[in-house]
């Protein structure tokens, strides 16, 4: 059997996958860039809107995505686990993403009328997630919710990713490391010919404006996210590469600059403006690239470390983990708890007053979170726990 180093040893030895210490630590991480997500656009009302990290929470949460759905496809490409079943992945996946979700769509709605759909079309739209399938698609107070369908064309596309990584594996002989990282460089290459495209026509908004944020544009979030969790904990023969995270991970102090360096140029006009000013391609280009990145040095400065860190203990920390576990739910709230606060409070004047903004979006949006966590998502999560306790196979995160 091939040696694996001490780390991937530790993290494997019961789930195959990241160890607690690092699950908490990636919770936390999830947290953070939920509440990234709710400093931009709450700064986006005020004389501030290069305040918080553009574009970083939507790309971190893709990242953590692909970090935690492919790992059972990469377990059965090695042949150290069974193919992971489709019906079951499917139920859990729809439970995860849709009872939030839905109550947020209704509630809303229900208390912020220009939230609502103007027609039966829209209204399926948006109950499906597939509200950038229309140009008109994304209703005010709920623009965020492109990310989700996003997420849920990831979801269907997680199992073809692993079984063409399988496929390279099987008939073109490709070690699995190999085939893992062959696809990484297709998805580089389709999500610069997508976004190429978009940027080219972003004056033909009934083609190309809400197409900017299909898959194919952040296609390689998802499969970079994939191609760390294959390396780290599932394939014996990444052992170069993964000793190479380790080492950067064992160095937190290595870690926390180099994403300080690049978060900030990435945030940096160098990347173009903020919110909703226009921005070149070679901008977007930078931003996103580095953006994307940032979130790659933090996954791997979290998980790969085989010792704690003072990182892992920052992002681990109790309450970091407790917005993390609300994080999905956080999201869906803030920004229309941001429209209806925008109705009845004038936002203070200077930086402080844009600070308090946005303390109070967050301080009205965490309780939202909590509450729709506790008595919504919890319980979803509970059947599909039961689901997979049925089926026998062990629960995708």
């Amino acid at each position: 059997m091939a040696k694996r180093s001490p780390a991937a040893n530790r993290q494997q030895s019961h789930t195959g996958g990241p160890g607690l210490n690092h699950i908490a630590s990636l919770t936390g991480l999830r947290g953070f860039a939920a509440v990234a997500v709710v400093a931009v656009h709450a700064s986006g009302l005020t004389a501030y809107p290069w305040f918080g990290l553009h574009t970083f929470g939507p790309i971190t949460l893709f990242v953590l995505s692909g970090f935690l759905l492919f790992q059972p496809w990469s377990r059965w490409i090695v042949g150290r686990g069974p193919q992971p079943d489709l019906e079951r992945y499917a139920q859990r996946r729809l439970l995860r993403i849709f009872p939030a979700y839905l109550v947020a769509l209704f509630l809303v709605a229900l208390v912020y009328p220009p939230s609502r759909p103007p027609s039966i079309e829209q209204w399926l739209l948006s109950a499906t997630l597939t509200q950038t399938a229309s140009p008109v698609g994304l209703r005010p107070g709920l623009e965020h919710a492109w990310s989700l369908g996003t997420e849920l064309t990831w979801y269907v596309a997680v199992p073809l990713v692993g079984l063409t990584a399988f496929a390279l594996c099987a008939r073109a002989r490709l070690r699995p490391v190999v085939a893992m990282t062959a696809i990484l460089a297709a998805s580089v290459a389709i999500t610069a010919a997508w976004r190429v495209y978009t940027s080219n026509h972003t004056q033909d908004l009934s083609t190309a404006f809400t197409a900017s944020y299909w898959l194919p544009a952040y296609l390689v979030c998802f499969v970079a996210g994939s191609w760390l969790s294959h390396v780290l904990f599932v394939d014996p023969n990444g052992g170069r590469l993964r000793r190479s995270m380790e080492w950067f991970a064992q160095r937190p102090g290595v870690v926390a600059a180099s994403a300080l360096v690049v978060g900030g140029v990435a945030n940096s006009r160098l990347g173009g403006g903020w919110g909703w000013v226009p921005s070149t391609p070679a901008e977007q280009s930078l931003r996103f690239g580095l953006t994307t990145l940032l979130a790659a040095l933090l996954v791997v400065g979290l998980a790969a470390s085989p010792r704690p860190t003072f990182l892992t203990a920052v992002f681990s920390h109790r309450g970091m983990v407790a917005v993390g576990r609300w994080s999905y739910s956080l999201y869906l709230w803030h920004l229309p708890v941001r429209e209806i606060l925008a109705r009845y409070v004038n936002i203070p004047d200077g930086f402080l007053g844009m600070l308090l903004w946005f303390g109070l979006v967050l301080a009205v949006s965490l309780p939202l979170a909590a509450a729709s966590y506790a008595f919504v998502e919890r319980p979803a999560l509970r059947m599909s726990r039961t689901l997979t306790q049925r089926s026998g196979l062990r629960e995708t995160p």
